[in-house]
């Protein structure tokens, strides 16, 4: 499938434009679907059955999301916050709107794990809470997740602050960027740090390139296609932009490559992209990419790691070799960043 930079950042907008003039003229639209794996199920607010998921299918409240062993829902929200349903897992969007200004979106949990990107919009207040029967993090921007299981529910934050509460609205918890915290009934909360992998893959670029990572599996991926185009399903993944024409994308690095990295023009002139992995917060190989870019255009490199551990978020990284850059030949899967570029239903 071809992916091609100015038709994404396009497809991303008009996705956004169609589906909230959607949600204006029906009262009813919530949030939009991809399917990034299948098998990806949806269950109708008060249905019965299950239909497969199909990539643009509007979401409703009460609509229940599923994924199977293998699969990998997109709920992307009409701010432009997502949610990444993780495989194994089942939610149920609560709620999208709170009227006045104000945007408020809830996901119940059932079973399974999710990560979410939560942003702002233009002219509006907005939060997004993950929850449990029990429990609610809740975040007004920033990089979390949650968790349902026998063992309770937890939570997690990567960038901003999540606000832990029970189900009388209580706080139990404020955890701040890198921290997490399990909630029990009737036990205390305590905020712990957070590590989402004890190896990690950092990619610093400075200079007119935006750099994307796509995980080894080949279908989740983390950072940036434009400016103002953030992508991150990636679970405990990190994504910042800087000051200075300088990006920041980082993810766990407990898998054997290849890891796809991918530039992308945003302007003209020379870049530095700074690869780099630690174990357990020691380093264990640098390497440096440099070159010239032009606006739009778009170079791709693997990054092959070696790791020793057979679980990926204990292994340990020991060594990796960068390939040189190559112009991107249309050749490689796309990156799902809305409901519309995602693999159609049957697709290889």
């Amino acid at each position: 499938m071809a992916w091609r930079m100015g038709s994404v950042v396009a497809v991303v907008l008009m996705s956004l434009l169609i589906v909230t003039s959607a949600a204006v003229a029906q009262g009813a639209v919530s949030a939009t679907l991809s399917v990034v794996a299948a098998p990806v199920e949806r269950i109708a607010a008060g249905g019965n059955g299950a239909e497969p998921g199909v990539n643009g299918m509007n979401l409703g409240e009460g609509d229940r999301i599923k994924t199977g062993a293998d699969g990998i829902a997109l709920i992307t929200f009409l701010n432009g916050s997502t949610v990444t349903v993780l495989s194994d897992s089942e939610v149920t969007v609560r709620q999208a709107t709170a009227g006045r200004g104000k945007s408020g979106m809830r996901v119940l949990i059932h079973a399974g794990r999710v990560w979410a990107r939560v942003v702002q919009a233009a002219g509006a207040r907005s939060n997004l809470a993950l929850e449990s029967n029990d429990y609610a993090a809740t975040a007004h921007d920033g990089l979390i997740g949650a968790e349902r299981s026998a063992e309770g529910f937890v939570c997690w934050t990567r960038r901003g602050n999540v606000h832990l509460t029970n189900s009388l609205g209580q706080t139990e918890a404020v955890l701040m960027a890198g921290q997490r915290a399990w909630a029990r009934l009737r036990m205390p909360v305590t905020p712990e740090p957070f590590v989402a992998s004890a190896s990690v893959l950092e990619i610093r670029s400075t200079g007119p390139v935006l750099p994307l990572v796509r995980m080894p599996d080949g279908r989740l991926a983390a950072g940036f296609l434009a400016d103002d185009v953030e992508v991150n399903q990636v679970f405990g993944a990190l994504t910042e932009a800087g000051r200075g024409q300088r990006w920041l994308v980082e993810v766990p690095g407990g898998h054997d490559g290849p890891y796809t990295l991918i530039l992308t023009g945003a302007g003209a002139g020379a870049f530095t992209v700074r690869v780099s992995a630690r174990y357990a917060g020691f380093s264990m190989y640098r390497q440096e990419i440099t070159g010239t870019i032009r606006p739009g255009e778009r170079l791709f490199t693997r990054i092959n790691q070696s790791v020793k551990g057979g679980d990926p978020r204990t292994a340990r990284v020991r060594e990796a070799s960068v390939e040189g850059l190559r112009a991107w030949d249309h050749g490689e899967p796309a990156v799902v960043a809305s409901p519309a570029d995602g693999p159609r239903p049957g697709a290889n």
